[in-house]
């Protein structure tokens, strides 16, 4: 089946833009390659006549320039005019060799079997066409041919030699496809790269997405229970409100009033929190803020705000963070590699049934690092499980109950703002996961 690339199938890549620039950049190249390949030759042409052959220099240097000159405009002109270059492309070499062989002694020159090497030669900077096949064999020949003729040269011989240059332009011509195949696999090569890229891209932010729904939906349960008791004590003082409202007020009942409001305030307040800290959670990768200064204090307490849905009714949880902890992360993600920490923390603690369940997060700042760590009383982590503790779709729950992804997710983050992640077990019981950023 042929695959397609917006709209287009990858089959005909050579007419995309980035498959046409890199032939363009393989033919400039080819160009410049061959410039610099036939002055060195002219060693070659002194050595062949014993003497200093000035006159064949100066024709090397002006195919070099032409050469050059034809390299620097192929990106200056359409493609109709570049197909015409490159033609003249594979008239220009046969001519000046022509000439440095006429130069050197004709058809006794050594020289002279190089008109078997042009066809390959002009078939490289071609695009095996097969027009410009048949006009890079029929140069050699007819520059050969005229040679031979101006010298007298007998039928047989210049028979001969027109039959080995037609064979050498066949072969030239076979390697010209098989060049351009092999560009064109490069091309293609290049295309499938970007999509894949672009999929692996997509398909990472469809796990990111999928692990942010999963710390949602581990959280649900806490949720409606925290969102709960606001609403029942909302209720029975607005009932409150509307009952009294109907009668005299006095001074008491005004004390009344004002304390029904004011709890009713704060049960909306905390609703309000629940909602928007699960928004902030659901919407993370929308805003995130980029790596900087990032005081630790505000974004534990909205981690342990959101977790504390959750930890509440299982363990007694304990936050010990210096003021002036500051480290270079983005304040969102970190928030929620945090979070995921204190969600598996619960999990494990509620798993192993553990009476008297603790958490604890700690910060410290140690030289030029700050060290924040997790730390429970739950069963550990086995042994052998601690190599693949951050392996990705590895998990010790249930099925269903995690993703597998959160931790591996988690020490990726905390890579991106150049700190690292790691977890152990506590000597006195429980594990311990820290996370070390660099200090801002």
């Amino acid at each position: 089946m042929t695959q397609q690339r917006g709209g287009e199938p990858l089959d005909s890549l050579e007419g995309t833009p980035r498959s046409e620039e890199l032939v363009l950049r393989d033919e400039q190249r080819l160009l410049y390659i061959f410039a610099l390949t036939v002055l060195p030759f002219w060693v070659v042409d002194s050595l062949s006549v014993m003497r200093l052959a000035w006159d064949t220099l100066a024709l090397r240097l002006a195919w070099a320039g032409v050469m050059v000159a034809m390299g620097w405009s192929l990106e200056r002109v359409g493609p109709s005019r570049r197909r015409l270059v490159l033609t003249i492309g594979g008239v220009i070499p046969n001519v000046f060799q022509g000439l440095v062989v006429y130069r050197l002694g004709g058809v006794e020159s050594p020289l002279f079997c190089w008109f078997c090497v042009m066809p390959v030669v002009t078939f490289t900077v071609s695009r095996g066409e097969l027009l410009q096949g048949v006009l890079s064999t029929l140069w050699p020949m007819v520059a050969a041919g005229t040679l031979m003729w101006l010298e007298g040269t007998a039928p047989a011989l210049t028979l001969t030699w027109l039959l080995m240059l037609l064979g050498a332009g066949v072969v030239g011509m076979q390697l010209s496809f098989f060049y351009r195949r092999l560009r064109q696999a490069r091309a293609d090569a290049e295309d499938e790269q970007r999509a894949a890229r672009v999929a692996l891209v997509e398909s990472q932010a469809r796990v990111l997405e999928a692990e942010r729904l999963a710390q949602v939906g581990r959280l649900a349960a806490g949720v409606a229970h925290e969102v709960k008791n606001p609403l029942a004590y909302v209720q029975a003082n607005l009932r409150f409100l509307l009952e009294e409202g109907r009668q005299p007020t006095t001074g008491a009942m005004d004390t009344e009033y004002t304390e029904a409001l004011q709890e009713t305030m704060q049960g909306v307040e905390r609703i309000h929190q629940i909602v928007k800290d699960l928004t902030a959670l659901s919407r993370a990768e929308e805003k995130v803020e980029g790596v900087g200064r990032c005081e630790l204090v505000p974004v534990i307490d909205a981690s342990v705000r959101l977790a504390s849905v959750r930890l509440k009714s299982l363990v007694r949880l304990a936050v010990e963070v210096p003021q002036q902890a500051v480290a270079r992360a983005e304040p969102r993600r970190l928030g929620q590699v945090l979070l995921n920490l204190l969600l598996n923390a619960a999990d494990a603690i509620e798993d192993a049934k553990v009476r008297d369940g603790r958490v604890v997060v700690r910060a410290e700042v140690v030289g030029e690092r700050v060290r924040v760590m997790v730390e429970d009383n739950g069963p550990g982590i086995q042994a052998e499980n601690l190599p693949r503790l951050f392996t990705a779709f590895f998990t010790t729950k249930a099925p269903g109950k995690g993703t597998g992804l959160g931790l591996a997710l988690s020490r990726q983050y905390v890579e991106s703002f150049g700190g690292s992640l790691r977890a152990e077990n506590r000597a006195e019981g429980g594990a311990r996961f820290i996370v070390e950023l660099p200090s801002a």
